[in-house]
């Protein structure tokens, strides 16, 4: 689904939490992490990010990584406890696929839940674009891709 230019894929569960918004896609027994579209818009063009590495343990809402844009420099918060088993090294070399590919090569981490029905915490479907719908015309968000 598409709101004020914003993708929101279907096949997502969503973690928004204050000025967090991150995706979760299922792949096998782990989780792919990355920004949602809201969200690298609101950062802008993303320049560098430091990712956790494989191995860290990490509690909901505790930094993965850290984004810096030109405009802003913040953590990407765990949508679950679990741990990291994987770092996108492409992210690390090219920053820009958080903006131009967001769901796609432009995921973050994969993790592993330590508690699999956390995962059904996070929202999904008609709860998570109105809560969506909410943000986006509370903040005045219209998405846009930033090319590298």
């Amino acid at each position: 689904m598409i709101l004020n230019g914003c993708e929101f894929p279907d096949d997502r569960a969503y973690y928004i939490e204050r000025t967090q918004m991150t995706w979760v896609r299922v792949d096998g027994d782990r989780l792919l992490i990355g920004l949602t579209d809201p969200a690298q818009t609101r950062a802008g063009k993303i320049l560098h990010v430091r990712i956790k590495p494989a191995g860290t343990a990490r509690e909901r809402g505790k930094p993965i990584a850290t984004v810096e844009s030109g405009k802003w420099a913040g953590p990407v918060m765990a949508p679950v406890t679990g741990t990291v088993v994987a770092a996108n090294g492409d992210v690390e070399q090219d920053p820009g696929l958080l903006n131009t590919d967001p769901y796609g090569r432009g995921w973050i981490v994969a993790m592993t839940a330590s508690d699999p029905a956390e995962v059904g915490t996070l929202l999904r479907g008609e709860a998570a674009l109105a809560r969506f719908k909410e943000i986006l015309a509370k903040d005045n968000i219209r998405c846009m891709r930033c090319q590298s």
